[in-house]
C-alpha cells in the first residue's frame, strides 16, 4: 500500500474515531453511517427496545388466573417429532418430558435421568434412569422407551445432526440407557433433551408421554395423577388449549387474556408484533440459532485470508441485533452463546468491530484504490479487481435481508463493492450449493453444545464456500472432548476467516401479569420440572 494513501487511512480512522469524518471517503461514509445508526432512535424506538428485551419484573401484585390458556394451531399437531411452531411446542412442555434439559446457561439439566457417568476415555455415556416414571397409558418407563425415543429424535428433521457422533444407543437393562460415541465427548447430556415416549407411539398423533398432563382431545390438558412430580408447573391444575390460526390471531387472543402464555420467535416471517405492555411479563429464551457471515474461499476476492478475516471487525452487531431484531438477539463475533461454557469473553472482544484491525488486515493484503474509482482493489493474477462481490440472502425472511444489506452498506462504506442479491429459498440453497455468490448471509440452528463440525466437514449440511478442511475438523473434535478447547477453534476460524458470526437469536415468552412466576425458559423447554 503506497504511502500516501496509507496516511489517508491512519487520518480518517483518527477522525472516525472522533466522529468527525468526510463522507466522502471509505472511512468518513462508515462514521456517518455508524454515527446515525447510534443516534436516529426515536424516543419511542428506544422504549419498544427496552421493552422487548427480556424482563421478569413485576410492576403489581396481580392474582393468578385459575386456568392456564394455551394457544394451540391444529394444523401443526402435538407430535413432538413432527413439529417445528413454537406455539404447540410449547404445549409440550405439559405433555412429555426429555432425559435432560438444557438451562439457560447451556448447561444439562436432569429430569427423567437419575444419574450419568462418563468413562475415563470419553467414549461411553452411562444414565439411570428416574425410578417410578410411567407413560400416561399407565405402561412404566424403560430403558427401551428411551432408545426407541431416540430412533424417533434422529431421523426427525427437528433433531437431525446432532447424533451424528453416536455409534450406539442401547438398553443395557430396563432402568439403564448406554451411548457409545465415536469421538470423546464431554457432555453428551446436552444432547439428550429430545422428548421420551412409549415404544411404538412415536408415528402418532400425540404420542404416550410421561409429562404433568395429558390429552386424549378437546381443548384440555387433564392432570396426570400417576406423574412422578410434586408440584405441577407453575401451580395450575386445569390447562385450556385455545384454537389459532395465524400469529395474529394467538397474539389478538393473547391481548385480549383469552391466552395467557406465549412462545414466539419476534424476528420469524408471521411474526405479529405485541402491545399493551403494562400488561404482561416477558422473558427471553436462549436458542443455539446462529446468524453468520460466509464466504466463498473460491472467489476471487475472498481466496484471500486477510480480506474474509477483515469483515468481522467492520461489522456493529450491537446496532443490528437493536435495530434489525428489536433486542431479541445477541451479538456475538463467536459461534457460541455467550451464557454458554464454550464462550470466551476475552477471545469475543479482540474479533468485534475494530476499524484499526481491519485497516491492518486491508494492508496486510495490499488493498488500495488502484483504479482511483473510489472503490478498493486486490490485485488477481495481475489485474486490479474491486473489493466485494454478490452476498446472498434468504429473501423469505425481511430481517435477515435488512442485516445483510446493513452489513454490505458497512463494507461499502470502507471502500467495498458488495452488493445484495435476495433469492427465494430454493435459489439461494441452489447458489449456496453451487458457490453462484462470493459472500452470504446464513442462519443456522446448531447442537446444544455448538459442534462446528457441520462447516468443516466434507459433505457437511453448512459446508459451503470450500471450507471444510481436516485441521479445523480435528479442532471441532478437541472441543467436544474438552469445552476449553474452543478457544484454539474460534480463533483460528476467525482468523483465517473461515466464517463471521453475527448474533445469536433469542425468542419471546409472553405472560400475563400474574400468570406465571419463576421461570427460567430452558433450550426448547420454556416451562420444566426437574427432580427436587
Amino acid at each position: 500500500m503506497n504511502r500516501r494513501f496509507a496516511k489517508l487511512l491512519a487520518l480518517a480512522l483518527c477522525l472516525c474515531l472522533l466522529a468527525g469524518c468526510s463522507e466522502s471517503s471509505p472511512w468518513g461514509r462508515f462514521a456517518a453511517l455508524f454515527s446515525s445508526s447510534q443516534t436516529d432512535d426515536t424516543p419511542e424506538q428506544e422504549d419498544m427496545q427496552e421493552d422487548e428485551m427480556a424482563s421478569e419484573s413485576v410492576l403489581t401484585e396481580v392474582e393468578a388466573p385459575d386456568t392456564l390458556r394455551l394457544a394451540y394451531q391444529a394444523s401443526y399437531g402435538l407430535n413432538p417429532y413432527t413439529c417445528e411452531g413454537l406455539t404447540n411446542r410449547t404445549i409440550f412442555c405439559f405433555l412429555y418430558e426429555p432425559l435432560f434439559v438444557v438451562n439457560s446457561q447451556f448447561a444439562a439439566e436432569p429430569v427423567l435421568a437419575a444419574s450419568v457417568s462418563v468413562s475415563d476415555d470419553g467414549l461411553t455415556t452411562t444414565i439411570t434412569l428416574k425410578s417410578g416414571v410411567r407413560f400416561h397409558s399407565g405402561a412404566a418407563l424403560t430403558a427401551a422407551d428411551v432408545v426407541y425415543s431416540y430412533t424417533m429424535a434422529r431421523d426427525s428433521d427437528y433433531y437431525a445432526g446432532r447424533f451424528r457422533h453416536f455409534s450406539g444407543v442401547t438398553a443395557q437393562d430396563d432402568s439403564t440407557v448406554v451411548i457409545t460415541t465415536d469421538t470423546s465427548i464431554e457432555s453428551v447430556a446436552v444432547l439428550l433433551d429430545f422428548p421420551i415416549v412409549r415404544t411404538d407411539t412415536g408415528e402418532d398423533e400425540v404420542p404416550d408421554g410421561t409429562g404433568p398432563f395429558s390429552y386424549s382431545g378437546g381443548t384440555m390438558l387433564k392432570v396426570f395423577p400417576q406423574w412422578w412430580g410434586d408440584t405441577l408447573p407453575l401451580g395450575y391444575d386445569q390447562v385450556t388449549l385455545v384454537s389459532c390460526t395465524t400469529s395474529t390471531d394467538i397474539r389478538d387472543h393473547f391481548e385480549y387474556n383469552s391466552v395467557n402464555l406465549v412462545c414466539t420467535d419476534p424476528n420469524s416471517t408471521a411474526y405479529a408484533t405485541y402491545h399493551n405492555e403494562t400488561d404482561y411479563e416477558l422473558w427471553s429464551c436462549p436458542t443455539t440459532v446462529m446468524q453468520y457471515v460466509g464466504f466463498n474461499t473460491n472467489s476471487d476476492v475472498f481466496s484471500h485470508r486477510a480480506i474474509r478475516a477483515a469483515v468481522t471487525f467492520a461489522i456493529d452487531r450491537d446496532t443490528i441485533v437493536a435495530k434489525d431484531l428489536g433486542g431479541f438477539a445477541q451479538a456475538t463475533p463467536l459461534p457460541a452463546a455467550p451464557q454458554s461454557p464454550y464462550y470466551d469473553a476475552g477471545l469475543a472482544a479482540d474479533f468485534d468491530l475494530d476499524l484499526q484491525a481491519f485497516q491492518a488486515l486491508m494492508e496486510e493484503a495490499q488493498v488500495e484504490d488502484y483504479t482511483e474509482d473510489g472503490i478498493l482493489d486486490v490485485y488477481v493474477d495481475g489485474y486490479p479487481v474491486s473489493v466485494g462481490g454478490k452476498m446472498i440472502v434468504n429473501a423469505g425472511n425481511h430481517q435477515r435481508v435488512q442485516s445483510a444489506q446493513r452489513i454490505a452498506d458497512s463494507l461499502n462504506a470502507l471502500g467495498w463493492d458488495v452488493t445484495v442479491e435476495a433469492l427465494e429459498e430454493s435459489d439461494y440453497r441452489s447458489a449456496l450449493l453451487y458457490g453462484n455468490y462470493d459472500l452470504y448471509y446464513g442462519e443456522i440452528r446448531l447442537s446444544p453444545n455448538f459442534d462446528l463440525g457441520v462447516f468443516f466437514r466434507e459433505g457437511g449440511a453448512a459446508a459451503y464456500g470450500g471450507i471444510a478442511n481436516g485441521t479445523m475438523l480435528s479442532l471441532c473434535s478437541a472441543m467436544l472432548e474438552n469445552s476449553g478447547n474452543a478457544y484454539d477453534l474460534h480463533k483460528r476460524m476467525l482468523e483465517q476467516g473461515y466464517l463471521c458470526p453475527v448474533l445469536f437469536k433469542t425468542y419471546a415468552l409472553y405472560a400475563s401479569r400474574g400468570a406465571a412466576s419463576g421461570l427460567n425458559p430452558a433450550l426448547d423447554w420454556v416451562v420444566y420440572t426437574t427432580p427436587a
